[in-house]
């Protein structure tokens, strides 16, 4: 809530609405089709106006971008008489954009408005989309099939690449031909199965015991696990948990570190964002299908960008992983000398320490006291002009 006021604050302070005022009510007295051409400028300038005070180009990208194409797609199919069943008319598109320059700056201002609207559901898209279904009972019915699929799909994979063939005695050339193709063959399955098995979560919970207690770590959608083995991977050779420790270990991370994994992040929920919104424009355009024509292929063509736009999303994820896994390397003692706690001496105490740490972390009701047995603390010498909390955070403060 806090952000929101900051945000429509900065937005009305801009410069560029403070100079559409004027426009506005010098318009307001017109009739409306001058009102309207004369409020083109002003709604562009709002709109860029927002953009700016909301977060710029990732704003752009991630809330708006989708938005628009899905609008002006839904629009471009009434306008044309789509679904009417007449001929579309394609140039009658251009016409009235060019006769009624008002109502693009207006749609520009609409899809800004949608856009500001969806940004707090954007989390909330992309989980759907791991596969976290739990809200009802028919999302709950399908991730277990969902789940199910994978696991039968993880388990063959464990199969095929350990396939092997053995050279039978006293074969001849022909047989020995037919047996290297097969090897071949057989090797190229095996390859596929190994990376199609490193993609899924198959190791256990990264702190074993109540954390990881009767949790299936596979999820309903490859993205999904892709992302959890990603998380897992991450911190589990150290006894950590990403999703209970990512808040203490962000502010550590450096610079360049940092802008790399808020980088991969929007471009995470930018292919998510087009690939629902390729999607819903499947569902809008499937009434395309029934005129048997050159138009039927546009459906088509949308549920590709969809699945093309997702699997654009897995790749991100599979890139994010070897992000998060530099985090831990590099700044998991940052983050313990922060939380004032006495760096191990060996791998052997910081497993031990870092996973004692991290069931105290995923705990909210837990006291220091009882929950961090042998755990010691290390203050650092305050330096003047400094907090006791020790140096300044190396981070770019970015949210």
């Amino acid at each position: 809530m806090f952000e929101a006021h900051v945000q429509v604050g900065a937005f009305l302070r801009h410069e560029t609405f403070s100079a559409a005022l004027p426009e506005v009510r010098r318009a307001h007295g017109a009739g409306p089709h001058v009102r309207l051409g004369r409020m083109s400028p002003v709604l562009s300038g709002l709109s860029q106006a927002a953009g700016k005070a909301l977060g710029g180009a990732r704003f752009t990208l991630v809330s708006v971008l989708p938005v628009t194409v899905l609008t002006g797609y839904v629009t471009a199919l009434i306008m044309s008489g789509a679904y009417t069943g007449d001929r579309l008319q394609v140039g009658r598109l251009a016409h009235d954009a060019k006769e009624n320059p008002g109502w693009l700056a207006f749609a520009a201002f609409a899809c800004l408005l949608a856009g500001l609207l969806l940004r707090p559901f954007q989390v909330t898209l992309v989980q759907i989309l791991e596969g976290y279904w739990h809200s009802r009972a028919l999302p709950a019915t399908a991730a277990a099939l969902a789940t199910e699929r994978h696991r039968r799909r993880l388990s063959t994979a464990g199969v095929v690449k350990e396939l092997e063939l053995v050279d039978e005695p006293g074969t001849d050339f022909e047989q020995v031909v037919i047996l290297a193709r097969r090897r071949r063959r057989a090797g190229r399955l095996a390859a596929q199965a190994r990376r199609l098995a490193l993609r899924y979560p198959s190791g256990p919970h990264p702190v074993p015991g109540p954390l990881g207690a009767g949790h299936d770590r596979l999820m309903p959608t490859m993205l999904g696990n892709i992302l959890r083995e990603a998380e897992d991977d991450s911190g589990r050779r150290y006894g950590l948990d990403l999703p209970t420790v990512s808040a203490r270990l962000y502010p550590q991370l450096s610079p360049k570190l940092a802008t790399a994994i808020n980088q991969q992040l929007d471009l995470l929920d930018t292919t998510c964002a087009l690939s629902v919104c390729f999607g819903l424009a499947t569902l809008a355009g499937s009434p395309l299908l029934c005129r048997l024509d050159a138009w039927s292929l546009v459906p088509v063509a949308t549920a590709l960008l969809s699945v093309g736009a997702y699997r654009g999303a897995m790749r991100v994820a599979s890139g994010h992983r070897q992000l998060l896994a530099a985090a831990f390397d590099l700044h998991r003692f940052d983050m313990l000398s922060a939380l004032h706690l006495k760096l191990p001496d060996t791998p052997a105490e910081e497993h031990k320490q870092n996973t004692t740490l991290t069931r105290f972390l995923a705990r909210r009701e837990a006291l220091a006291k009882d929950s961090l047995p042998g755990i010691i603390y290390q203050h650092p010498e305050p330096s003047p002009g400094l907090p006791a909390s020790g140096s300044p955070s190396q981070g770019d403060n970015s949210a």
